[in-house]
């Protein structure tokens, strides 16, 4: 009976052990939740996306969005294409790439 509750006792302290690891582990894991939000808040504000795109806007040729630029959706182009044909030739209205046929 002795050998039966010194088990139960060396048991129960290596599962109470294990739960406070798993509670730092938690906690640890909330904190640099909360860090990696609050990083993402910062790196997305829409003063600092601006400034970026007007920094880089030559150099990854941006262009302002004109109500030209969307299509509506029936004038997509559902139809099968030829298999010797790259996806961007289907429909150059789709894309705006022009390419050498």
């Amino acid at each position: 009976m002795g050998l039966w509750a010194y088990k139960i006792n060396y048991d129960s302290r290596a599962a109470a052990q294990r739960v406070k690891e798993l509670e730092n582990s938690i906690l640890s894991a909330n904190k640099q939740f909360k860090i990696l939000n609050a990083e993402w808040a910062h790196l997305n504000r829409p003063d600092r996306l601006r400034k970026l795109a007007e920094y880089y806007f030559f150099e990854l040729r941006l262009t302002p969005i004109n109500p030209d630029d969307f299509i509506s959706f029936s004038d997509i182009y559902w139809g099968e294409s030829s298999e010797n044909e790259s996806t961007a030739l289907v429909d150059n209205r789709l894309t705006g790439i022009e390419h050498e046929k």
